[in-house]
């Protein structure tokens, strides 16, 4: 079988190895259908990933087909099309034992510990497995795991209804984040300098856009909230700068959630934290997100494919990583098929 291979940061390649075979009767053997490039896979490829490790199959956000189960499996059976959840913690330790296994010390992460879904055949624990909707297209269910890291941060984030949200960032997590958000309730601003992504969060639910080159952010979130400030801010943009904005820019008892790494610390007002008893709630992978987000994919199908703007078959995965790191390519979502 082919798989996308990355034996060193700067190089990508399609390799053939065995296809891999079931050697406990808990796990199933997957017939890889869809994958999507996530900007984790791109810092593994440029060699900016803190924990990958390499030679590394990479991809996390895929689906497939079963192909074959070992004698111990029930929830799933050959022809099932399945979304595959890429995670799982050691189960004992502090944060494993009180249910938070997206934090876990030893976690593995299907990609990035050990080689992940962007190969034509993939063994899988079976507790890792959901079915999902045969309505749904494979383009469409890959998009499970993103939405799955919208739906851990809005948990993280308490947003609820009526709330004031500002998501810093339109990208493909920043746009899942406003979907999410939108859905529970609440009004969303979405700040993004790129025009074109600006007008697509629009379709997401975002209710008002700013694009900070042209507006004084600050200025803008005082007006839309009469002097209050947001609720809740998710930092999906990277800019380093706008953590310590985001402290500014929210009511009294509003939550931060950050969602990138900025690789130097950044600088916090805790005057501000402590005077209106902010919360600042980090957010990493998921938690049990996965049953309620592959059941709510089929009612978000119009904005999946809004999300998901280049296809390519397994044979041209340069092409798709050149078109997903290019930011004039109009690329959100990237989906590679198999």
């Amino acid at each position: 079988m082919k798989a996308v291979y990355v034996p060193e940061p700067g190089k990508l390649e399609i390799i053939e190895k065995e296809v891999p075979k079931i050697t406990k009767d808990t796990e199933v053997l997957v017939k890889i259908t869809a994958a999507g490039i996530c900007g984790s896979d791109i810092h593994i490829f440029h060699g900016t990933h803190a924990y990958a490790t390499y030679p590394r199959i990479i991809g996390h956000e895929g689906c497939g087909v079963v192909v074959e189960t070992g004698k111990g499996v029930s929830n799933v059976k050959k022809g099932d099309p399945v979304i595959i959840e890429p995670i799982h913690g050691c189960g004992t330790c502090y944060a494993c034992r009180n249910g938070r296994y997206n934090c876990c010390p030893d976690i593995v992460v299907a990609g990035v510990h050990c080689d992940g879904v962007m190969e034509e055949y993939m063994v899988v624990e079976s507790r890792q497995l959901y079915t999902y909707d045969p309505m749904l297209t494979p383009i469409e269910a890959a998009t499970a795991e993103p939405y799955t890291v919208g739906a851990q941060a809005n948990a993280q984030g308490g947003t609820m209804p009526g709330d004031m949200v500002l998501v810093h960032g339109a990208g493909p997590i920043g746009m899942i984040i406003c979907d999410i958000a939108e859905k529970r309730g609440a009004h969303v601003i979405v700040s993004e300098i790129n025009e074109s992504r600006l007008e697509l969060a629009k379709f997401f639910g975002a209710e008002y856009t700013i694009n900070p080159q042209k507006e004084d952010l600050k200025e803008r979130i005082m007006e839309l909230t009469k002097g209050e400030g947001v609720n809740v801010v998710f930092e999906t943009s990277g800019v380093p700068s706008l953590m310590s904005l985001s402290v500014e820019l929210l009511s009294p008892h509003g939550r931060l959630v950050p969602l990138t790494f900025a690789p130097e610390p950044v600088p916090i007002n805790f005057r501000q934290i402590n005077k209106n008893e902010l919360i600042i709630a980090g957010t990493r992978n998921q938690n049990s997100k996965f049953k309620e987000v592959v059941e709510s994919l089929p009612g978000r199908r119009d904005r999946i494919d809004k999300l998901v703007t280049h296809v390519f078959p397994m044979e041209e995965a340069k092409k798709a990583f050149e078109t997903a790191m290019d930011k004039n390519s109009g690329a959100c979502k990237v989906v590679i098929t198999f």
